[in-house]
């Protein structure tokens, strides 16, 4: 008669190790829980607090505007100042004007 010895299987072992792990889980202390600490003073800051309503401007002449863009230089030069930054010296460019004012005035 011979007895073999068969090599346990790790199928085998599997349950048993997933008893010894539920063990050591169950055994582990639930974390204490933590707040938060609270500000000692509230502070409310409305983000309309910097509104500025619109306001018309006054009308120009578009005679000026306009001669105003050729003492500038034209188009060209707000061309060149778009794409390098540099604002021409000669006068306050449109670009930094209120927007009414680019078009010769505000509401009709």
């Amino acid at each position: 008669m011979s007895t073999t010895n068969h090599p346990v299987a790790v199928k085998d072992l599997l349950p048993w190790a997933l008893v010894l792990l539920a063990g050591t889980a169950a055994a582990q202390s639930p974390a204490a829980p933590t707040q938060p600490a609270m500000p000692t003073r509230l502070q409310y800051t409305s983000t309309l607090s910097g509104y500025q309503a619109y306001a018309d401007e006054p009308v120009q002449s578009w005679r000026e505007a306009n001669d105003r863009v050729g003492r500038i230089g034209g188009w060209k030069v707000y061309a060149k100042e778009k794409t390098s930054g540099v604002t021409p010296a000669a006068e306050t460019p449109a670009a930094s004007l209120p927007h009414g004012a680019h078009h010769g005035g505000g509401k009709p």
